[in-house]
């Protein structure tokens, strides 16, 4: 008898055993959000680095847009980091509403490109030939002002702060824009497959390359603004030096993969006309990481 006893409570204690494993198994695990960056956005300094925007036009159908892309990479080996390229694609497969205000705005022209908004011979669209030297230029000027921002993933979003610092009094009306840009796309079919005008060409870097390039690596291409399409004002006040604009967004990441995001942030003036919109320096950096004045 005592030895039934025994196993009854044997056998009542396992079952009991099993019925609290079950409970915990059953609990959900807590999932602890992205801190995001463990360093702030610094103190901005006296001087800002110049850097320059290259937003240029292009299109999978278009042959002669590849040796825009020599041409860009070649602007931006002359000037590592300084050089942040924006791919405005039309009629294509990556072709974007933002595309509609800009075109309206300042015009468009595949192969073609404007370097910080600003006008050579009365136009802002440059022939690919004239970015190199046109970044020349403008890099040898002093930055008026610079900008900063740290981002990361929140759940089903991104969290994004961009400050923008100034070292003199600016006059005028002024804006900031933000960019979300894709690093690279690829597809298949007419709408990503890149006409390839220099397949025959033994001295560009596309030579024998096919015609079109199928699975082509479209680069910096941008996906929307996260402000307005020609970006948000800048209270006057804070247009003066030690003056400092602070904004911080959520932005939605729907069909977007994370590590294939870059924002683009720059300051501009706010003009009527597609020559009096020239940008005053411009920054860019990865989901995920900080950039900080420099």
């Amino acid at each position: 008898m005592k030895f039934s006893r025994l196993i009854y409570l044997l056998l009542g204690f396992a079952v009991l055993l099993m019925s609290c494993q079950k409970d915990e198994s059953e609990t959900p695990t807590p999932v602890t959000p992205d801190p995001g960056p463990s360093q702030n956005i610094g103190t901005p300094p006296s001087s800002f680095t110049q850097k320059v925007m290259l937003e240029y036009h292009t299109a999978a159908w278009c042959g002669t847009c590849v040796d825009a892309f020599v041409k860009r990479d070649q602007v931006m080996t002359t000037y590592p980091g300084k050089i942040i390229p924006v791919a405005i694609h039309q009629s294509d497969a990556m072709q974007m509403p933002i595309f509609l205000t800009l075109d309206a705005t300042f015009g468009s022209n595949t192969a073609m490109g404007m370097v910080n908004r600003t006008a050579a011979t009365s136009s802002v669209l440059l022939n690919r030939t004239q970015w190199l030297s046109n970044s020349t230029v403008l890099l040898a000027q002093s930055a008026p002002c610079g900008l900063a921002m740290k981002s990361y993933m929140d759940g089903a979003n991104a969290k994004l702060e961009v400050q923008a610092a100034f070292n003199k009094t600016l006059n005028g009306a002024h804006n900031i824009t933000v960019y979300l840009l894709e690093k690279e796309i690829t597809g298949s079919g007419t709408g990503y497959d890149q006409t390839n005008s220099y397949n025959s060409d033994p001295t560009s870097p596309f030579f024998n390359q096919g015609n079109p390039i199928t699975n082509f690596k479209h680069k910096y291409v941008i996906n929307r603004a996260i402000t307005a399409n020609l970006g948000d004002p800048i209270s006057q006040n804070l247009l003066v030096r030690g003056g400092v604009y602070v904004a911080k967004y959520t932005v939605d990441m729907t069909h977007l993969t994370s590590s294939n995001v870059r924002f683009v942030a720059f300051i501009s003036k706010t003009g009527t006309t597609s020559t009096d919109r020239q940008v005053l320096n411009v920054q860019a950096a990865d989901l995920g990481f900080l950039q900080n004045w420099d």
